[in-house]
Order: C-alpha cells, then sequence, then structure tokens
C-alpha cells in the first residue's frame, strides 16, 4: 500500500511537472495567425535533406562560416520545402542558416557551401512563438502549425506553401511564415 502512494505521488508531480514545463514553453497559448507585410531577408545558408529535428549541425556550420569573416548575425532561419506528412522523412527538403545584412553577402564567396539568397518582401501569412529554449522550436510547429493550416482553409487558401521559420534570439520569438497562395 505504501509503495502504492508513493507510485501516485510520483505520478502526480510529473504530471504537474510536465503542464507547468508545456505552460512555460507556450504549450497553453492561443495562436494568432495573420497576414502582414514583410520585409525582404537576405539569408545565407546550407542546403538540408533530412528530418527537420536535425537541421541543427547544418545551421551551426552556417554560423561557423559567418562568424569566420566576421558576420553577427542573432536570427536564424529555416526554409522547409516539404509536408513530413507526405513526403518520407529522410527526403525532407530545407535550406537553413542565418538572416544577415545583404552588404555581407558578398563576404561569403570564400565557402563555396554556404549559398546566399534573398527572401522577398510581401504580404504573408504569419504567426508568432515564444522561444524559451530549444524546446520551443520543437513545440512551436506543433501548436503553431494546425493554426495556419485552419486559417488558411478560412481564407480558401492553398496549403501547399514552402514554410518559413525565422528564430530571432532578441525579440526572443519564432515567426512562422506562409506565402499567400490562392487556391
Amino acid at each position: 500500500m505504501k509503495f502504492l502512494k508513493k507510485l501516485l505521488r510520483l505520478i502526480v508531480i510529473l504530471a504537474v511537472l510536465a503542464l507547468v514545463n508545456r505552460w512555460y514553453l507556450g504549450g497553453f497559448i492561443k495562436v494568432e495567425v495573420k497576414e502582414q507585410n514583410m520585409e525582404q531577408q537576405t539569408i545565407a545558408y546550407v542546403n538540408f535533406i533530412g528530418e527537420y529535428n536535425k537541421v541543427w549541425s547544418s545551421m551551426d556550420k552556417v554560423y561557423m562560416a559567418l562568424s569566420g569573416v566576421g558576420i553577427v548575425s542573432y536570427t536564424g532561419v529555416g526554409i522547409y520545402y516539404d509536408d513530413p506528412a507526405i513526403v518520407s522523412w529522410a527526403k525532407l527538403r530545407s535550406d537553413v542558416g542565418a538572416v544577415i545584412d545583404p552588404q555581407d553577402a558578398r563576404k561569403l564567396t570564400n565557402d563555396p557551401d554556404i549559398k546566399t539568397k534573398t527572401l522577398p518582401q510581401g504580404n504573408k501569412i504569419v504567426a508568432e512563438f515564444p522561444m524559451k529554449n530549444t524546446f520551443s522550436s520543437m513545440v512551436g510547429p506543433i501548436i503553431v502549425y494546425p493554426a495556419i493550416i485552419k486559417y488558411m482553409t478560412e481564407k480558401w487558401y492553398s496549403h501547399e506553401v514552402v514554410m518559413v521559420e525565422l528564430y530571432d534570439m532578441t525579440a526572443k520569438k519564432i515567426y512562422y511564415i506562409a506565402e499567400i497562395v490562392a487556391k
């Protein structure tokens, strides 16, 4: 009987800790999805093929290259081309890296692995999620993507769009961005 009481207490404590952790990471927030004008962004990136949750080493590679030529960036970027519900995880395509000042792009010409491109300005679908720690980038998609899909469905927008995630270390937010494409 004592064992069962201790086990029950442990289960209750773990459940409370899990709820507190989910609350801390933003798991209970109401996601606001809106359309807003996004400024043009220049990014330094590498291509990545594989599970989206394994892009971090490639992103680190970009940050190391940037650091090597004196470029500082406080905003990471992930451009995700495929829907993991449709494409095999091993074949998911993405570009990952960092937002940089357009003038800094020419400093990267000596590294053949690091590419640069510009994300165009325009009206986009945007949602924000708080970035508390590394787990935020794992929890965010679970909470934000369904809200974006619901918004797209209500507006009769296509779901078949490239998703961009901006990891803003200064604002401590992750911005989820999608093109507006009519069905």
